[in-house]
């Protein structure tokens, strides 16, 4: 059964508390990277100490949600769910929840375990000598988020569209913004349908795919959202 994506949102996902000032350290290390050890008077100038306007394409989000993202993809709480932990436990889940997207004519997923929200596209702050694939970050409610563009970091060939939607994951204590050009269906698929160790097939950008999604009689790729923050902050 493929959920809608609002459906989804409004049964199983409540919004992320507002960040107190603090940084982890993954969020400081990436801002550090690109903005220098005094990365919050930089922050300032930019004027991102103040959260950004969005618009959330999910709805009124649960405060008391039903069945936390965790268990969508399997028994662990959400805090176990950690880098290689975290894609170990989805192939020993029974069953799976994905969301697709598209981007440059191809479909592709993430596990709805590290999805925190959608908002729609909107402008971000650019940053000195980042690479092509690094469109900027954006302040999501106090959380600095970089905003990747993964039909550049992902090499894909096919023609682009327009950036409409910006996917929120969640890992290793940063979040991560997905540009994507639409939301195509939610997921909801069991073990048999979901092929990993598929580097050979996938060919460019293997490291990124986890695995395939067969839905009817096309394939859909499944994101290691663990690789790409790996490969955004070069760790």
């Amino acid at each position: 059964m493929n959920l809608s994506l609002e459906q989804y949102f409004e049964q199983s996902v409540s919004l992320p508390e507002q960040n107190k000032g603090t940084f982890t350290k993954a969020e400081q290390a990436f801002l550090e990277r690109y903005m220098g050890t005094d990365f919050q008077a930089a922050l300032a100038r930019e004027g991102l100490t103040r959260p950004a306007v969005v618009e959330s394409v999910t709805g009124p989000l649960s405060p008391e949600p039903a069945a936390s993202p965790a268990q969508a993809a399997g028994p662990a709480q959400a805090e176990e769910f950690e880098g290689a932990a975290f894609e170990a436990a989805l192939r020993e889940a029974r069953e799976l929840k994905l969301v697709g997207f598209r981007v440059a004519g191809q479909e592709l997923s993430v596990p709805i375990a590290q999805v925190q929200e959608v908002i729609r596209a909107m402008p971000v702050t650019r940053l000195p000598a980042a690479p092509p694939h690094l469109l900027g970050i954006l302040n999501l409610r106090g959380r600095v988020v970089p905003m990747v563009d993964l039909g550049e970091i992902m090499y894909f060939s096919g023609a682009r569209g327009k950036h409409r939607f910006i996917i929120i994951c969640r890992c290793r204590g940063m979040l991560l913004g997905l540009m994507v050009e639409s939301i195509a269906a939610m997921h909801q698929a069991m073990a048999q349908d979901v092929e990993w160790a598929v580097e050979a097939r996938v060919g460019e950008s293997s490291d990124l795919i986890s695995g395939l999604l067969k839905v009817g009689d096309s394939l859909v790729k499944i994101l290691s959202v663990d690789s790409l923050f790996q490969k955004v902050l070069k760790i």
